[in-house]
């Protein structure tokens, strides 16, 4: 711990000769300045150290005494600056640097946005870029809290978000809400309709005036809960108490086919590539791009770009705000060229089993009939599928 506070504060390493050296160290201690590493070389002659800043103290005190006291060295950390106390430019160029670390240190060169779930980072980082939170902006002159308040309009999934900055990091922290919960209007008069055709397997009308029974046949916007419900009357009463209209609520499930089908040209535009290519150099810095080897645009009528990105790091695992950017532009033409048909049939099935299930997604799909064929230039595929599902949709008056 001691030499460590020496080489903190710095020392001066002394040569003493002269008779009685024993004295002089004496007058040094009464004198309040302490020394150590005190060595004898011959009888008249010592070398010891002392702090820095007595340095000039003990070449007074051996002036006006007997001794010559010679000054060796310097070190420590202010001896490291003594011995550059006249190297100009590299004193100006440490200034320069801790002048530009400083400013630097106040520039954002990564965001990082953690506690999402359901929302895409990706979506959060361009609303933050939008309100101006990127690599590259100045952090001081950024108001995180105004920023929150306009992602999470913009986002309405969140719920809460803090931007925090741990030097040159921006940690963005958020939070996602609860999906809101559909407001029905219990006032707003409605009937419920079919939304398919279809056989009808069960009814169940929780308001509203029921008009369909189970194995009756419906169209797709026939109205199977009614809004309007009449009042019973008494047994043996002749008056008309008339009705009341509401908002129908329930559901209705029936036995609907579907039809659907897709098709795919037989003959496929297909790349090929010609061989020439063109690469261009930059370094992207805090976000900005730099051109190292400036040029014309590309040429070629079609290309592909692949670019690729060469990022130092710390040891730690953090990325600097530097890389080195590498796009590599590949010429290519279009030619027509056959398609696998057995691929293509896959790729048919696929889509309308997708379609399908957006269409069945409140049921189950009992039976599916396909064919595939050839028509005019194209791969047709037709799904035919018996399904029982519920077919009920509200429609406000």
């Amino acid at each position: 711990m001691r030499q460590a506070a020496n080489a903190v504060r710095g020392w001066a390493e002394v040569r003493v000769r002269g008779g009685d050296c024993e004295e002089f160290f004496n007058r040094c201690a009464r004198e309040g300045i302490g020394f150590w590493w005190a060595k004898r070389l011959d009888e008249v002659t010592w070398t010891c150290r002392v702090a820095f800043l007595d340095a000039g103290k003990v070449t007074a005190l051996g002036q006006k005494g007997q001794w010559e006291v010679r000054l060796l060295r310097r070190g420590g950390l202010p001896g490291v600056f003594w011995k550059l106390r006249r190297r100009y430019a590299f004193l100006a160029g440490m200034a320069a640097c801790v002048v530009v670390v400083a400013v630097l240190s106040q520039f954002i060169v990564k965001v990082e946005v953690s506690g999402n779930v359901k929302v895409p980072t990706g979506a959060i980082l361009t609303q933050l870029r939008a309100q101006g939170v990127r690599p590259g902006a100045f952090g001081p002159g950024l108001d995180t809290r105004q920023i929150s308040h306009a992602v999470i309009l913009e986002l309405p999934e969140l719920s809460w978000m803090s931007i925090n900055r741990h030097g040159m990091v921006a940690e963005v922290l958020v939070r996602e809400g609860n999906p809101r919960p559909e407001l029905m209007e219990e006032d707003e008069p409605a009937h419920i309709v079919a939304k398919y055709p279809g056989i009808i397997t069960k009814v169940q009308a929780t308001r509203g005036q029921q008009l369909v029974e189970k194995g009756d046949t419906v169209a797709a916007g026939d109205t199977l809960i009614g809004s309007w419900v009449d009042f019973v009357e008494p047994e043996g009463s002749a008056i008309d108490l008339g009705g009341m209209t509401v908002r129908a609520t329930g559901k209705v499930w029936a036995r609907t086919w579907h039809t659907l089908r897709a098709s795919i040209p037989l003959n496929a535009s297909a790349k090929e590539y010609t061989g020439r290519e063109r690469t261009r150099w930059s370094l992207e810095i805090l976000g900005r791009n730099v051109k190292i080897f400036p040029g014309g645009g590309i040429s070629y009528e079609r290309y592909d770009k692949i670019t690729k990105y060469h990022t130092p790091a710390l040891p730690d695992g953090r990325e600097l705000p530097i890389s080195l950017r590498r796009e590599v532009c590949r010429e290519y033409t279009m030619a027509e060229s056959p398609i696998d048909v057995e691929k293509g049939e896959v790729i048919l099935r696929a889509a309308l089993e997708e379609q399908l299930a957006a269409r069945v997604d409140k049921g189950d799909v009992l039976k599916t009939d396909w064919s595939v064929q050839e028509q005019n230039g194209l791969l047709v595929a037709t799904l035919l599928a018996e399904c029982e599902q519920e077919i009920g949709v509200t429609i406000e008056e």
